[in-house]
């Protein structure tokens, strides 16, 4: 008898709601939408200084996603 019969079966995992196609476009919908919303602050704020502009869409999507993946981890518990 092969021994594959005698290992012990998977726990019962939930699927979730929001398929994990839309997940990840979650992530970097929210990282496009808060570097958009960044470059726009900081040209009002300084101008046309294009290495603030660059730092300011750098840190704007890097927060955008991390919002945006802790929205998709606490859609999966649901």
């Amino acid at each position: 008898m092969p021994e594959s019969r005698n290992r012990p079966g998977h726990d019962y995992q939930k699927r979730a709601a929001i398929p994990a196609k839309q997940r990840v476009k979650g992530r970097i919908i929210w990282a496009i939408l808060f570097a958009v919303f960044g470059v726009i602050i900081a040209f009002f704020s300084v101008g046309e200084n294009y290495l603030v502009l660059s730092l300011a869409v750098i840190l704007s999507a890097i927060i955008g996603y991390v919002i945006g993946k802790s929205m998709e981890q606490d859609a999966k518990k649901i």
